[in-house]
């Protein structure tokens, strides 16, 4: 089976699921954290890569250097750019269509609100990203990148700063294991034995949705290091399977 986004979803939303559970808002504090942790060090990496090339950390350089590739057909989104602000809207989305199906929207509402501006302020503190509506409860997920100056062409421009690399995106393969690895990482902090218990289940929720071996090739994976860049073929000396 080829890794998806709806792996990474079913992590999220049984991480939430057993927070909740147990935990109640203690546990939702520490799926935020978790949350914020992880986009944290998405931005973080993709900053990494733009410095190395010399590059400053503005929105061009924060859209050229995503290291996340969707997966077209799961998504519905229209992107377009006005003079100092990139718009984004999202009616369709895999980890919106999971977190539905499986009664979570509270889920989604608290991931989605978290996740993207996270990951902004790992790779710019600076930069600013409104999250002005979730389409958990509403029509769509709308945000507003805004840094002063850029032009309108922003997201043309980006697409032309790094195309033809292909040493920028990572694999679903190393998202799900990003993050499995920080949120078992915080609950663990935050809950210790317990925390880790809480992980192992989730390990067996994912073992019995999608099969063993894909639980095996996740917690392999989930030893790599996420706090600093890999190449591809980094990458693949953590798959075992």
């Amino acid at each position: 089976m080829e890794w998806n986004e709806f792996h990474h979803a079913w992590i999220v939303s049984e991480f939430y699921r057993l927070l909740l559970e147990r935990k109640g808002e203690a546990g939702r504090r520490a799926f935020r954290q978790a949350a914020q942790t992880y986009g944290e060090q998405r931005g973080k990496r993709m900053a990494m890569r733009a410095i190395a090339d010399g590059r400053p950390l503005g929105l061009l350089e924060y859209f050229a250097y995503g290291e996340y590739d969707s997966t077209d057909a799961f998504f519905t989104v229209d992107m377009w750019g006005e003079d100092g602000v990139v718009h984004e809207k999202v009616t369709r989305c895999p980890w919106a269509d999971l977190f539905a199906r499986r009664g979570m929207k509270d889920c989604g509402d608290d991931y989605c609100r978290e996740i993207d501006r996270a990951i902004v302020r790992g790779f710019n503190p600076e930069l600013d990203l409104e999250t002005a509506s979730t389409q958990h409860y509403g029509d769509s997920c709308r945000f507003y990148f805004r840094q002063a100056g850029i032009p309108a062409d922003t997201l043309e421009r980006a697409e032309a700063l790094t195309a033809g690399r292909t040493d920028l995106s990572m694999p679903l393969s190393f998202h799900c294991a990003h993050v499995f690895h920080t949120f078992s990482a915080t609950v663990r902090g935050v809950f210790g034995p317990e925390g880790e218990e809480m992980s192992a289940l989730v390990l067996d929720s994912f073992a019995r949705e999608y099969g063993p071996e894909m639980r095996d090739a996740l917690t392999a994976r989930a030893a790599a290091p996420f706090d600093t860049t890999l190449s591809l073929e980094e990458w693949s000396h953590y798959d075992t399977h």
